[in-house]
């Protein structure tokens, strides 16, 4: 069965609410996705279900950067950007490439701007320098 048939399926058992709404749902769930074949069927696995539920789910992980990520993503950047060929015309592709590579690295937490420092080596302290020397030089451009 396709979405589009689901779908259709399920309207007459999403329609309205009340107490006996989520029973409705299950009972019609059960029968859109051919787990039961009637509506006594499906009764019976909803009670079950009921009666035995699973697990919680685990949570979804965040859309989003918080600062802590920011600085992680920072230090992998700093450390994975070559600065012997970096320019205002290349830093989107040297950027993105050096993203790439953090993508999915798990790297400390730091929790304070001195801690993020003191985590840097002179070569990194230099990269974010000429980063922001070149983001400076390039304020205004079009990319």
């Amino acid at each position: 069965m396709g979405k589009e048939e689901y779908i259709s399926c399920m309207k007459p058992y999403m329609a309205g609410g009340g107490p006996e709404r989520k029973k409705r749902f299950c009972i019609g769930a059960k029968i859109c996705s051919g787990k039961a074949n009637n509506e006594q069927e499906a009764s019976k696995l909803c009670a079950e279900a009921a009666m035995n539920p699973g697990p919680p789910k685990a949570k979804k992980g965040r859309k989003f950067c918080t600062l802590r990520d920011l600085d992680a993503i920072s230090v992998c950047l700093t450390a994975n950007i070559n600065l012997s060929s970096l320019t205002v015309e290349n830093m989107p592709g040297i950027f993105s490439a050096a993203l790439k590579k953090c993508s999915g690295v798990s790297v400390k937490r730091i929790t304070s701007a001195q801690e993020a420092l003191g985590a840097l080596d002179p070569q990194q302290i230099k990269a974010i320098e000429t980063i922001a020397l070149l983001s400076k030089e390039a304020e205004g451009r079009q990319w």
